[in-house]
């Protein structure tokens, strides 16, 4: 007769507490899916000689990455809105962080 063997329950010491979630750079949310926004747009990086890797990034949410996607050319971001600062002066960005920040994070946020 074979005896099943007792399962362990895991020590919890072996699992790390969950990171603290960076927040937004635009709206400061702190949203469960961040990306990696480059401050360059990468294809305005490779005709510069710029390789993707060399292009600094920040964290930006989906809804923050998607506005400035649909909203602004890659020509503009490359020389315009190519750091946080010159992004938050901007009275356009700063009407969509306004509304952004009013909706829940378990709302996907759909930017036309």
């Amino acid at each position: 007769m074979l005896m099943g063997m007792a399962r362990k329950t895991p020590d919890p010491s072996w699992y790390a507490p969950p990171k603290a979630a960076d927040p937004c750079v635009l709206c400061g949310r702190e949203a469960p899916s961040m990306t990696d926004h480059h401050l360059v747009p990468k294809s305005q990086g490779r005709r510069q000689g710029v390789k993707p890797g060399d292009i600094p990034t920040v964290r930006m949410c989906a809804a923050c990455q998607g506005y400035l996607q649909k909203t602004f050319s890659n020509s503009e971001l490359a020389n315009e809105l190519n750091t946080v600062e010159a992004m938050l002066e901007r009275e356009e960005i700063q009407r969509f962080i306004t509304w952004v920040r009013k909706q829940p994070l378990t709302k996907g946020v759909r930017v036309h």
